[in-house]
């Protein structure tokens, strides 16, 4: 049976990473450059990020990856189909699919990334619930302490200095980004493989160990029912700690785009969790609100690849001026549209079509190989 809330929670966090991704549409070397004097309205949107987008959505979405590989090794098990077989073969097509998007279409893809961390942990998800949580816990803590780490490393090495959409610095990066289709796919080729090899320093604990803490809730039936009244507290005031941290160092202390992403990455577990639990209660309560995320969660992967098709072709060839003069708040309208659109579509579409078209080609490709094998393997046992 279909479990609601992670349809919803899907659309949730497909439609929401788009508030932080569409500065990098446009150009991935560039991303936003602050404009001098700043904004009032870019001071608030950069709370408002901090508070509720940075990070968090990036978060859930790798959050529901592991829920996705413990239903699927599941099933695999019920039906006596070989879980490693399926699960390598579906994410080694997802590799390639992420691969296409990352060179030709958008350098920030993550697909490829949780493709390549996910393998890791295929034989992780055979043992018990408390091993599972034990090394998530694990990872998770691993990767707080390298981020904390590394935070400190850019602090004592790093150049702080901001690079201003008026300087020499900017317009050159500008010039070279949107001088052909080509230097876009080489930079784009390139940022896929450094995000890759790089890692195993950072981001790999934190995205594993986040996929593990899926399959840990997903098989406790968190899903579900949600959290109970005391580790709900322990999550809510973790959250508002790590984020009201997060917010004061903003506000207080100029730090880098890197910086302020790798600590929010900390706080974004805890709110993620929140959000999660948030939707669950919500639907326990009958609102009829958030069931509308849940046509855009059917089709989250074709609409990840949309997103970014709509917004290369608006930010870097129908406008590429805009980034030379927009605000964030620019930026906002385009993403507030885009998902208007996105919710539409999706409805309309399942009308008519019970599982997205990326869907439907990823789901023929991985099947169509673990046909192949398991014939194969039948064919060697007669001989």
């Amino acid at each position: 049976m279909r479990i609601q809330s992670l349809d919803i929670l899907r659309g949730i966090a497909i439609l929401g990473i788009l508030f932080m991704n569409i500065y990098f549409h446009g150009s991935i070397i560039i991303g936003y450059a602050e404009l001098s004097p700043k904004p009032l309205s870019d001071s608030v949107i950069e709370v408002i990020n901090t508070l509720i987008f940075d990070g968090r959505f990036r978060t859930l979405f790798c959050i529901l990856f592991g829920v996705g590989m413990a239903i699927q090794y599941d099933s695999c098990k019920k039906k006596n189909v070989s879980a490693e077989l399926f699960l390598k073969s579906r994410l080694n097509w997802l590799m390639l699919f992420g691969a296409i998007h990352a060179v030709f279409i958008f350098g920030g893809d993550i697909l490829v990334l949780y493709s390549v961390c996910a393998l890791t942990i295929i034989k992780t998800l055979q043992l018990p619930l408390k091993n599972i949580y034990q090394t998530s816990y694990k990872f998770l803590s691993i990767s707080m302490l390298l981020s904390l780490l590394f935070v400190l490393v850019l602090l004592l090495i790093g150049d702080d200095s901001t690079i201003l959409r008026t300087s020499s610095e900017y317009t050159e990066m500008y010039e070279l980004w949107f001088n052909s289709y080509g230097t876009q796919v080489a930079w784009q080729t390139g940022i896929m493989l450094g995000l890759v090899i790089t890692s195993p320093l950072i981001i790999y604990w934190q995205i594993t160990g986040l996929m593990l803490l899926g399959v840990f809730l997903y098989r406790t039936k968190f899903f579900s029912k949600g959290f109970s009244a005391k580790p709900f507290k322990q999550v809510f005031f973790a959250a508002v700690f790590f984020t009201c941290l997060d917010i004061l160092l903003l506000l207080t202390v100029n730090l880098s785009d890197e910086i302020t992403s790798v600590l929010a990455s900390i706080s974004a577990i805890f709110v993620a969790l929140l959000y999660t639990h948030c939707v669950i209660r919500l639907l326990k309560n009958k609102n009829k609100f958030v069931t509308v995320f849940s046509a855009p969660g059917k089709i989250a992967f074709s609409l990840y690849i949309f997103q970014s098709i709509v917004m290369a072709i608006v930010l870097r060839y129908i406008f590429p001026a805009l980034h030379l003069t927009a605000q964030r708040i620019d930026y906002v309208v385009i993403a507030i549209v885009l998902t208007i659109l996105q919710v539409a579509l999706a409805h309309f579409y399942l009308r008519y079509f019970s599982q997205g078209p990326l869907e439907y080609l990823w789901r023929s490709a991985y099947q169509r190989n673990v046909n192949k094998h398991t014939k194969r393997q039948i064919t060697l046992s007669k001989q």
